[in-house]
């Protein structure tokens, strides 16, 4: 755990369950049904993330609140659809009066003309419920989450954090682990055990401080991130849980792959560079010993857009190169303003060089300003041939073509048996970090 006390100041007294779920009609029900024996429970959700089975109408036939994605999301969007779900349900229960409704007599009528009964709430605040959101695979095991409600109902703990036991048939390589890991302590200083559980039970305010959401497998990296840097008490409890394994087999490799790729996305997102993750960790015991370690990139080099003067320089004349520059980078394809950091650190770039070396990527949509700092010392023209080159059905995304510039040191990957081209650019950029991984590992 880490050294931070409780942080939520109106602590919950009831949980509401929120359960993911695609293509899970086997095991959903049971599920449910062991997530219902929770003390604190008062509430499950089901969000069918775009289902091919009959997940909905089992989890409807098991009395839960069923919301449905017509296609699929992803995790992060139906852990956001979930507890938006809670957030209604908790608001229209407060619009009724809840618990602490009644109705009391008056001698003075409080509204003229009106001397019947009228409705009191108890001036207490009622205080949302905590969200644990479970897998929908964990079957009659989901009872055994119990410690983590217990931690935050009872002793007031922010965030639990389930730690698992051993799970059975898993095949995992240990680096999405590791890649996650480092980063929440590079970021936070806290070093989690498991730190991609995503079984989790966390107060509705901790939850709004850790808005937006990293996207895809990255949620469980940014939720820890965001609640731990806003003072919030997150701790690990040991939960005897199960859940369905990921193999070794193709389904299992890109798997595997588009975690370490949305971790990666989501730790750059928190201004906690892909760079900073390359070095070596120390061994932990009882870990797999590989380490990802990509070669060094060859890099454009960038000329310096103008030469300053020497001698000392004013505070405002320094302001006003400050503000020329910002004005120059506002023209790249970048969604949002840079920081200062952001700004010094493409100091000594030829924007237009930069702007046309961006713009001549196959990609759709604006970068984020992190982004474009990130991609200033890659060779972008290496990237564009790579791109280029990429058996794909359609234009990258902005946050495609940053993992895959992170793995230009690497070759380009095979496309396995099975798989056909042309690929989307999203199963294109899984296979990338899959290939950096299998190099590595060989």
């Amino acid at each position: 755990m880490n050294g931070a006390g409780p942080l939520t100041t109106l602590r919950p007294e009831r949980v509401a369950v929120v359960i993911p779920a695609k293509n899970e009609a086997e095991r959903i029900e049971a599920t449910i049904r062991s997530a219902r024996e929770i003390r604190g429970v008062d509430l499950v959700v089901v969000v069918d993330d775009g289902s091919t089975d009959a997940t909905s109408a089992v989890a409807m036939g098991a009395d839960a609140l069923v919301v449905r994605h017509r296609s699929n999301q992803g995790k992060a969007a139906a852990m956001a659809t979930g507890a938006q779900m809670v957030a209604i349900r908790d608001g229209a229960e407060r619009a009724e009066g809840g618990e602490r409704f009644r109705e009391e007599l008056h001698a003075e009528p409080r509204t003229p003309g009106h001397t019947g009964p009228l409705p009191a709430i108890d001036p207490g605040t009622d205080v949302p419920r905590a969200l644990l959101f479970l897998d929908a695979d964990m079957g009659s095991s989901a009872s055994a989450a119990q410690g983590l409600v217990d931690a935050v109902l009872d002793e007031g703990v922010d965030m639990a954090i389930a730690l698992l036991p051993p799970q059975e048939g898993a095949a995992g390589m240990g680096i999405v682990v590791r890649t996650a890991r480092r980063g929440i302590e590079r970021a936070t200083g806290w070093r989690p055990e498991q730190p991609l559980s995503g079984t989790r039970c966390i107060t509705r305010e901790t939850w709004e401080a850790c808005q937006p959401l990293a996207p895809g497998w990255g949620v469980e990296t940014s939720l820890s991130i965001d609640a731990l840097s806003s003072g919030f008490w997150v701790k690990e409890i040991p939960a005897d849980l199960h859940h369905r394994a990921t193999g070794k087999d193709l389904s299992g490799q890109l798997h595997r792959a588009a975690q370490l790729r949305d971790v990666l996305r989501a730790l750059a997102r928190r201004r906690h560079t892909i760079a900073d993750l390359e070095e070596s960790p120390e061994p932990v015991g009882g870990e797999e010993t590989e380490v990802w370690t990509p070669e060094p990139e060859s890099t454009t080099s960038l000329a310096p857009s103008e030469t300053a003067p020497a001698g000392p320089t004013s505070d405002a004349s320094a302001e006003e190169r400050a503000g020329r520059r910002r004005a120059t980078l506002a023209d790249l394809p970048v969604d949002g303003a840079f920081s200062d950091d952001e700004t010094r650190a493409l100091g000594d770039v030829d924007a237009d060089e930069l702007d046309a070396a961006l713009r001549a990527l196959p990609v759709d949509g604006r970068f984020a300003p992190d982004d474009v700092v990130f991609l200033a010392g890659t060779d972008l023209a290496r990237l564009a041939q790579r791109l280029g080159r990429a058996p794909v059905d359609g234009r990258f995304t902005p946050e495609q073509a940053v993992i895959i510039a992170s793995h230009l040191g690497t070759p380009e990957p095979e496309l396995p048996e099975g798989l056909r081209p042309p690929i989307s650019p999203d199963e294109y950029a899984s296979l990338v970090v899959h290939a950096a991984v299998e190099a590595e590992n060989s």
